[in-house]
């Protein structure tokens, strides 16, 4: 990756500028920033693509891979330090999979998380583990 990122954004972000929902211009805010570095795990990748294919088809995911490599540097870690840091996420503090890749890649990276999963991320925001790029307010 040639530049520090700035956000790690997870799958509901970009699944969320994607379809256009509410906070889409919070995230088209930051990719209009030319301070902003956006960056995505590939685990997180996966999840976008899959969601696409459930719900959609194989061209419309292609098209959300496509557009989410061109907004985002993918980052594909797994190393043997990351992947226990992803684990400590899941296991002790209980996020899902996918969300644990996001944040882990947001710990590594020194550097706020965007989303808009309330029910998974309020709890660490509050807590001050990682600093949070809210796309909406809470339900």
């Amino acid at each position: 990756m040639p530049l520090q990122p700035t956000h790690v954004v997870d799958a509901a972000a970009v699944i969320a500028y994607l379809k256009g929902e509410t906070g889409q211009d919070r995230f088209a805010a930051l990719l209009e920033d030319p301070r902003n570095v956006l960056a995505i795990h590939s685990v997180n990748l996966c999840e976008i693509y899959y969601n696409y294919l459930r719900s959609d088809s194989v061209e419309i995911a292609e098209q959300a891979w496509e557009k989410t490599t061109q907004m985002c540097a993918v980052i594909d870690r797994l190393d043997d330090q990351f992947v226990k840091r992803v684990a400590r996420w899941k296991g002790v503090v209980g996020l899902g999979l996918g969300d644990a890749f996001a944040a882990a890649t947001a710990e590594e990276y020194a550097c706020q998380l965007v989303t808009t999963d309330h029910r998974d991320f309020d709890p660490i925001d509050q807590s001050g583990q990682l600093k949070i790029f809210w796309l909406r307010p809470a339900a």
